[in-house]
């Protein structure tokens, strides 16, 4: 487990194209819920609206039906807040 924190921690601090690559979309979202960390997320809700969200993950499930699911704090709403982790486009550290 520490291995795989160290390369999350690597790809995390070089480019996002290399931290999607060495861990994948579910991995980053558990590392930064472990971690604490602060991530920018692009997303688009069921009606097709797309929105950038600051957002501070706690938690990663996968749903009943199937579906990946991130629980985060979002800054843009200032609550507790689901968001589905198929609908999100776009993965930065804040």
């Amino acid at each position: 487990m520490r291995h795989t924190r160290r390369a999350i921690h690597a790809a995390l601090t070089t480019t996002r194209a290399l931290a999607a690559a060495a861990c994948g979309l579910l991995g980053l979202l558990r590392y930064a819920a472990e971690t604490g960390l602060t991530v920018l997320i692009g997303y688009t809700k069921d009606d097709g609206t797309a929105s950038v969200r600051t957002v501070a993950p706690q938690k990663v499930w996968r749903s009943k039906a199937g579906h990946w699911c991130l629980r985060a704090l979002c800054a843009l709403r200032g609550e507790d807040r689901t968001f589905r982790v198929g609908r999100i486009t776009n993965l930065e550290t804040a």
